[in-house]
């Protein structure tokens, strides 16, 4: 129980740093697939008076003709004495435009004035609207996510700082007297460094408990079901990042600490 109380507070800031950098790259992955699956789906449509075999725009990926056979044998087949070979020569080509990344609102303003800058494009219908809305809100949620893990990252650095200067203050008197015995600074501080090490691996065990209830949660997993789309992760892999990233950061805050000390001296 002593052992948690004097770990707990530097564990549970290195425990929050890690949860929100797995909550960013989370949302970074769920937002990116999706937008990759409405690519997919998304297109533009253009209304030609000529044939089109390409259209140097940037971000359109390909052209597809829009094949109104069917339509037309429908309307035919509705209206007798309709001549269909002599409405075929005058209906003009709808094609569809497809893209190789999600267009901002501003990219299709200006795929929309490039087209129409085209004598034999008669109409251009991008959806705008719609797919404004829909930018706008995955470019909101990438905004809250990259906020959230800043403010948590600068908090909880700050506590380690904190919990770090705790430490030194308790074992000052020990530090003190390996330094009049002329010890150098890393020897004198390896009792903190220690504390930072251990710590920072209990952190990592904490948060891939943490991760693994997350990911095999109903919530998650309904969440990819109502997006209709799947995530690949790689536990193991995030976890050695993990380990990386808290040891870089406890580490980074012991040194300021000790380092601080010594100039003070």
């Amino acid at each position: 129980m002593k052992f948690l109380k004097n770990h707990l507070s530097l564990i549970s800031a290195l425990v929050s740093i890690l949860f929100s950098i797995e909550i960013f790259s989370l949302f970074t992955k769920i937002v990116s697939t999706y937008e990759d699956k409405i690519v997919q789906n998304y297109t533009a449509i253009i209304v030609s008076t000529k044939k089109i075999d390409k259209l140097n725009i940037q971000n359109i990926s390909s052209i597809e003709k829009v094949d109104i056979e069917n339509s037309l044998k429908n309307l035919k087949n509705e209206l007798k004495n309709f001549d269909l070979e002599k409405l075929k020569t005058s209906i003009p080509y709808f094609y569809k435009l497809h893209f190789s990344k999600l267009p901002t609102p501003t990219e299709l303003k200006q795929m929309e004035r490039k087209l129409k800058k085209l004598d034999y494009i008669k109409k251009v219908e991008s959806f705008r609207s719609s797919q404004t809305k829909i930018y706008n809100l995955l470019l909101i949620i990438k905004i809250i996510t990259t906020i959230f893990m800043i403010i948590i990252l600068f908090i909880s650095f700050l506590l380690i700082i904190k919990q770090m200067e705790v430490w030194k203050l308790e074992h000052s008197e020990r530090m003190y007297i390996m330094e009049l015995f002329g010890a150098p600074l890393l020897l004198r501080s390896g009792i903190l460094l220690r504390l930072a090490i251990i710590d920072s691996i209990l952190s990592v065990i904490f948060i891939g408990v943490i991760i693994n209830y997350l990911l095999n949660s109903d919530m998650y997993k309904n969440i990819l079901v109502q997006l209709q789309i799947n995530i690949q992760t790689n536990m193991w892999l995030d976890l050695t990042i993990f380990l990386g990233i808290s040891l870089f950061i406890a580490l980074l805050a012991t040194f300021i600490v000790i380092l601080t000390k010594k100039r003070s001296v």
